[in-house]
């Protein structure tokens, strides 16, 4: 059993900083200490924790599955530390220099960042913020705060996140207007037997099992005939416009980029309630007073969409 007596807090962030960057110089620059001062830290973490916790490679130093393990709630302990030694700073957004990152979708960026990077211009000019790809590391990247936020709509189940809706969003079925088995059909409305029949575009694979639709359904299962695919929303349309095959997308995207091309919408053909937006965030930021003030800022832009 460690004692904790013995556990130097520096420690733990030289820890901390070594798995972030992965290499000796980069995380001995990043807080503070020189190489012999880091490398000597190392020593001390590996017989505190009776265990190599780095192994040097070409591609850097490697952390073990026991430092991998301990890594998580070892970050968290390092936030909730720091955020109570500067509990009730208020955060001044008009001094601040913050920069924040958001992982999420076509979809976030086209309809939210917009609005969203101009609330930061006029809040303060050393605010600046960076969207990523949903990735397969992105709740791990989250959890151990090298990420801001996540917005998606899907929910992750795990005691280290907090989660909030901040939207809904309906789908709609695309189709180019002189589509040949739809192009006399009145109204918005395809049966379920039409929209199977035909070929569609497709999102890349978020599972192994689920496409990106069947997902946001709770994993309700859709046949579909795979014709294409495509890396994001945006360039569905024009692919539908030119061919015969359909896609399905959300309603407020579909509308901000439908004019300038030549399709039509429908209902989609099984009654869904509309799909969740969540945003997500880890506990350690919580309680970070920079951080709660841009999820404020999330919450006003993401309410403005909804009412426009």
């Amino acid at each position: 059993m460690i004692n904790l007596r013995s556990v130097d807090l520096n420690l733990l962030a030289s820890f901390d900083a070594l798995m972030i960057d992965g290499n000796l110089t980069r995380a001995s620059d990043r807080i503070g200490l020189s190489q012999p001062a880091m490398s000597a830290a190392l020593q001390r973490l590996r017989l505190t924790f009776h265990d190599e916790l780095f192994v040097r490679t070409r591609q850097g130093m490697i952390p073990t599955p026991r430092a991998i393990a301990i890594y998580p709630p070892i970050r968290e302990a390092l936030s909730l530390i720091r955020t109570t030694l500067v509990q009730g700073d208020a955060f001044d957004p008009a001094q601040a220099k913050r920069h924040f990152t958001v992982a999420a979708d076509n979809y976030f960026e086209s309809l939210a960042l917009g609005p969203l990077m101009a609330q930061l211009q006029q809040s303060g000019g050393g605010l600046s913020l960076e969207t990523l790809a949903l990735e397969n590391d992105t709740l791990t990247r989250l959890q151990r705060m090298d990420i801001d936020l996540i917005v998606d709509y899907v929910r992750p189940e795990s005691d280290a996140l907090q989660a909030q809706q901040i939207g809904a969003e309906k789908l709609v079925i695309v189709a180019r207007k002189s589509h040949p088995r739809f192009a006399g059909q009145k109204g918005h409305t395809l049966s379920l037997d039409q929209y199977l029949s035909e070929e569609h575009v497709f999102l890349p694979l978020r599972s192994r099992e689920r496409s990106q639709l069947e997902q946001a359904l709770g994993g309700q299962a859709f046949p579909r005939k795979r014709a294409a695919q495509v890396q994001n929303f945006s360039s569905m349309l024009p692919v539908v416009a030119a061919t015969d095959f359909l896609a399905v997308m959300p309603a407020r995207l579909y509308h901000l980029y439908a004019k300038a091309f030549d399709v039509r919408w429908f209902h989609f053909p099984v009654d869904i309630a509309p799909i969740a937006i969540w945003m997500i965030w880890p506990n350690g930021l919580q309680n970070d007073s920079a951080h709660c003030w841009f999820r404020d800022v999330m919450l006003r832009v993401s309410n403005d969409l909804a009412e426009s």
